[in-house]
């Protein structure tokens, strides 16, 4: 690494006092910056042409000997910085320099990450919808902590905004999850940019999203939300508009219009973005055969979905305005609002959002034994381990499921009384506890039908008993 560090004043910077600011001017491979000492002197204490304190002058040793040690104390930052992290720029030095001098600058991490967006739009690479999901998170952030600078991004700072993403704000784990790599994002490039020294995801690790355990609905629930669709109830919904004296107005029908849209979704696994812009011309026979976009890049992948009877019934095939969903998709933030109360009127007790649609369709369609590749193609994965974290869901399903016979196990195990019912008539003829009866067999007589009878206790099998010659 090739640097110097030379003492300067810039003349043009003179204040009302006739003094100008004490500058070290350090370059690094090319690259250069002035840091400030602090301290000034006046204009005419200072040799342009040699570029030093006047020999001289009052107070020239102080001086002198004040620039020597910020000399060494940004030759000794560079030095050690080169031996543990490796290289280092400018706008690094600077930053460190002024966090040992204590007169760290605070840049507002809010301010960045907006003049970031601004300029991600502009540039136009990534999609307008995954720029709006950024701007919610930021709303979010920004109401947390409005003065939140870049220098606050510490590990005990990111634990505590994702438990108030959690327990505050009542998000779930993937929402938890989301927001946090939103962070990272931002966060990352103030450090490649050298504006921060330390990247605290070092520390903090926001998981893996397989990690997550998705939301969503199971049979019985969808049938449920089905059902309520059907029997149209939700249209009659009201809410009073803030208060008592002003006349309701009703909601029902667009949380009916909602629940069409999100019911579609679990049947086809489509995204909420390919939703809103379903058309007619995108059902070609008994398939929605579909141009989707992924991520934020907008890579594209079409492709086919068979259509079944329920998918059928929510779908506008013969729409004039080409639009399948024309009575309006709302957006995300909208929709899983209403959704919320939907979940609650048909008594599901379960954080709805769109997405748990797409949760749902993959889930399920695993459940019903349709294979992971055929799921994985009509999600559109471009990787089969993508659709496998949803396999793994219906795996812990199973597992559950059968620890039903451990627990069965357990309750035989526990029953200490042992009822004989009768093989004829089946009504029970006695009640014993266990290891009372020293017999291996018990002969018996039902009161009932008279039914003569062995009991193998042993075995728990009743045996008809020959009746004795006359």
């Amino acid at each position: 690494m090739r640097y110097t560090i030379n003492f300067d004043c810039k003349t043009h910077h003179i204040r009302k006092d006739g003094t100008i600011p004490m500058l070290l001017r350090v370059s690094i491979n090319g690259e250069q910056t002035y840091l400030n000492l602090g301290k000034k002197i006046k204009i005419s204490h200072y040799d342009t042409e040699n570029k030093c304190v006047k020999a001289g002058i009052n107070g020239f040793a102080g001086l002198t000997s004040f620039i020597d040690r910020q000399r060494i104390k940004v030759d000794n930052i560079i030095t050690e910085h080169e031996k543990k992290e490796g290289m280092l720029n400018i706008h690094r030095l600077k930053e460190l320099y002024e966090q040992d001098a204590g007169n760290v600058k605070s840049i507002s991490f809010i301010g960045f990450v907006e003049e970031t967006i601004k300029r991600e739009r502009e540039l136009g690479e990534i999609d307008n919808k995954t720029l709006n999901c950024y701007a919610c998170h930021l709303k979010k952030l920004k109401k947390y902590k409005p003065k939140l600078s870049i220098h606050d991004i510490t590990k005990s700072f990111l634990e505590e905004y994702k438990s108030y993403i959690i327990t505050v704000l009542k998000h779930t784990d993937n929402t938890a999850y989301i927001t946090m790599t939103f962070i990272r994002k931002y966060t990352k490039k103030l450090f490649r940019d050298g504006k921060i020294s330390k990247y605290p995801f070092l520390d903090f690790s926001v998981g893996n999203p397989f990690e997550v355990n998705p939301s969503y609905l199971e049979p019985e629930e969808l049938n449920k939300l089905h059902e309520l669709y059907e029997s149209k109830e939700l249209e009659h919904i009201k809410v009073r508009r803030y208060n008592e004296q002003i006349a309701t107005h009703g909601v029902g029908m667009k949380y009916q219009n909602v629940l069409r849209y999100y019911l579609a979704s679990c049947y086809c696994g489509l995204r909420h973005s390919d939703i809103s812009t379903l058309r007619t011309d995108d059902i070609q026979g008994n398939f929605i055969v579909k141009e989707m976009q992924k991520g934020r890049l907008r890579r594209k992948k079409t492709i086919r979905i068979p259509i079944r009877k329920k998918l059928l019934s929510l779908l506008n095939t013969e729409n004039p305005n080409q639009l399948v969903f024309d009575v309006p998709v709302y957006d995300n933030k909208r929709t899983n609002e209403y959704l919320k109360a939907i979940a609650e009127a048909a008594g599901i007790n379960k954080p709805l959002s769109f997405h748990s649609a797409r949760h749902t369709f993959a889930i399920n369609s695993l459940i019903l034994g349709i294979k992971i590749e055929v799921v994985s193609d009509i999600l559109g994965h471009s990787k089969l381990t993508t659709t496998q974290r949803y396999a793994r869901v219906v795996d812990t399903l199973r597992e559950q499921e059968m620890n039903k016979w451990d627990k069965l196990a357990i309750e035989e195990t526990n029953e200490k009384e042992s009822h004989i019912t009768c093989p004829t008539c089946e009504n029970t003829v006695l009640k014993f506890e266990r290891n009372v009866i020293g017999l291996n067999k018990l002969p018996l007589v039902c009161p009932f039908c008279s039914a003569s009878f062995l009991y193998n206790i042993k075995e728990n099998i009743s045996e008809f008993k020959e009746p004795k010659a006359a």
